[in-house]
């Protein structure tokens, strides 16, 4: 009998990897920068993960989203894109989206007004969309050229929390 979904029990494990393992790449990345602490966030709604400068008492926000096609109903076919979706609330929140592709290992660090505004019914939502070129070679993970630029981008937060200045709400 052939399954229309993954059972929750196992995204809810993919989501619990995803978060620990950005947890670890965020630390990994800042912990010589003592004025900078990572916190995941218990208490506010819209985001995962956060990172505080205590300098200048400034913030990001980070949301954050696995995804795998390793244990999956998805049609081989679809198995080359990745697709990562916000809510209206995680966009108007978080100021970025962290996508983590499990099956390569790899991170989407993306602002979150890079985002693509879309639709689901009556639901507002935000999605950015990565393709694996299908062609075979022996360099590491091959994406498409629009996804190239955000491809394990740690830099881009780094400079955001650095600055001196809080959130630019250009949503």
């Amino acid at each position: 009998m052939e399954q229309d979904k993954t059972p929750q029990n196992i995204n809810d494990l993919v989501s619990e990897i995803g978060e620990r393992m950005i947890l670890f790449k965020l630390y990994s990345t800042i912990y010589k920068k003592e004025y900078l602490e990572i916190f995941k966030n218990y208490s506010e709604s819209g985001y995962d993960i956060g990172i505080r400068n205590t300098k200048n008492n400034s913030k990001v926000k980070i949301e954050v989203k696995t995804r795998q096609h390793l244990v999956t109903t998805t049609a081989e076919r679809s198995k080359n894109t990745c697709h990562f979706t916000l809510t209206e609330n995680e966009w108007k929140c978080a100021d970025f989206l962290i996508g983590y592709w499990i099956d390569y290992n790899d991170f989407f660090i993306v602002p979150t007004s890079k985002l693509t505004k879309t639709s689901s019914g009556k639901k507002t939502l935000y999605k950015l969309v990565f393709s694996r070129l299908k062609k075979k070679s022996m360099d590491a993970n091959i994406y498409s050229e629009s996804c190239t630029p955000f491809l394990n981008d740690w830099a881009t937060i780094l400079k955001f929390v650095d600055t001196d200045s809080l959130k630019n709400d250009s949503h």
